[in-house]
């Protein structure tokens, strides 16, 4: 079965019915989070000469971030899970690995590879920075937020938010030998 974009094909009706609600599910779930996502974003934006709110809402977002990846990463996860998956992997593997199964089954490895040599290392960077302020040591993980951490950190949203829409377009499920005769 060759169609104008790749597909992955499910063996029978329950499984492919299955995973359609699963991939509705997850486009549902990924755009609330990104919506209130990016009012969150506006928000912190509006405030930053409040210093105050500025702190409070860039910590709000670094934690939001990872929020809406988690979810990303799980609901593909259920749609075409990578070998030996488990929730419980931690951050960056999951996502390394995800994204590479995903990309191999939907042909899309191009994508995948741009974003990891030219991308990973600032969403790692910012993971770092989220897991200070998620997982406080002490005061010195908090700190004064400046306009050029929240540009930076926005830059990372927006570069996963291109790499997750290339992904995902052209993304089609279908069942094999289907219509049946």
């Amino acid at each position: 079965m060759k169609t104008e974009y790749p597909t992955k094909y499910y063996d029978n009706l329950n499984e492919f019915q299955e995973a359609q609600l699963i991939l509705h599910n997850y486009q549902k779930t990924h755009n609330i989070i990104r919506n209130d996502y990016l009012n969150l974003i506006e928000l912190t934006f509006e405030s930053q000469n409040d210093q105050k709110v500025f702190n409070t809402l860039y910590r709000a977002c670094l934690r939001e971030l990872f929020s809406l990846i988690e979810s990303d990463l799980f609901n593909l996860n259920r749609l075409d899970s990578y070998l030996n998956y488990s929730d419980k992997d931690k951050f960056m593997i999951k996502f390394k690995k995800t994204f590479k199964q995903i990309s191999k089954t939907w042909e899309k490895e191009h994508i995948q590879k741009n974003y990891f040599d030219s991308k990973l290392e600032l969403l790692k960077d910012i993971k770092t920075e989220r897991d200070k302020i998620t997982h406080p040591k002490g005061p010195k993980d908090f700190k004064t937020t400046t306009i050029e951490d929240f540009n930076r950190f926005k830059m990372a949203f927006d570069e996963y938010d291109g790499f997750i829409n290339k992904i995902m377009n052209g993304f089609f499920i279908g069942m094999k030998d289907y219509p049946v005769n």
